[in-house]
């Protein structure tokens, strides 16, 4: 066999071994259906008498209780003023011994999503003896003064007693003065998140959650969308 014959089999040979995967990547890219992690649901969940398109029985998820306390704005926060948004939610005081290792942390999230208006921070005071609204006004301010949208960080305080009991009830914390654990809250209210460990680790665990829990919405919103415009030309 000639050299020039060596070339064009070994040519044929890596040409044959580029092609095979990447037609199976293609087959797949095609004909499969796409699917991608979903994040789990926390708490009780309650399963329905309705059924979905695929006839799989609709189950009603857990959502966090209504509540009203005071932001560091000094406006009424309750669950109302939460929907529409994902919030990565924590519990400190802002005279923490280890604020600035928590501020810092919780930056992370707020300057990875800083331009996208449905992602925020939303925070509990565990002193409220402390934490007046303008204590914690001037705390956020400091924290997000190189972040584009202050709005997106919201620190509440109420009665102390009123919070922690809320803490308890929502989160299924029984100490709330002693946790340093996080939710991930979607825009309806479900718990979707849930961390509790090395706070550097769990901070980029959120960060990736918060990413996946995104593409979830867009992906429901664009079904939603798809689905209005079906009955629209059904009905035409």
């Amino acid at each position: 066999m000639s050299k020039k014959q060596h070339i064009k089999k070994y040519a044929f040979l890596i040409g044959v071994l580029f092609l095979f995967p990447l037609s199976w990547l293609l087959f797949f890219g095609v004909f499969s259906e796409h699917k991608f992690k979903t994040l789990p649901y926390y708490g009780p969940k309650e399963v329905l008498s309705t059924t979905n398109e695929a006839g799989i029985p609709d189950t009603s998820y857990y959502q966090i209780p209504d509540f009203s306390f005071i932001n560091h704005n000094g406006d009424v926060y309750n669950r109302d003023s939460l929907k529409g948004r994902v919030w990565l939610t924590a519990f400190y005081a802002t005279n923490s011994p280890h604020i600035r290792k928590i501020t810092d942390r919780l930056l992370a999230p707020n300057w990875r999503y800083r331009n996208e208006e449905d992602i925020g921070l939303l925070c509990m005071t565990l002193d409220a003896s402390h934490d007046t609204p303008e204590v914690m006004k001037a705390y956020v301010d400091q924290a997000v003064k190189q972040n584009i949208r202050d709005d997106k960080w919201q620190f509440l305080t109420g009665q102390q007693q009123d919070i922690n009991q809320y803490i308890t009830d929502a989160f299924f914390i029984e100490d709330p003065e002693h946790t340093a654990q996080m939710f991930l809250i979607d825009t309806i209210g479900n718990i979707r998140g849930q961390y509790n460990g090395n706070l550097e680790e769990e901070i980029k665990a959120a960060i990736e959650d918060i990413a996946l829990l995104k593409k979830e919405m867009d992906i429901k919103k664009y079904e939603a969308k798809k689905r209005a415009e079906n009955i629209v030309d059904a009905a035409n």
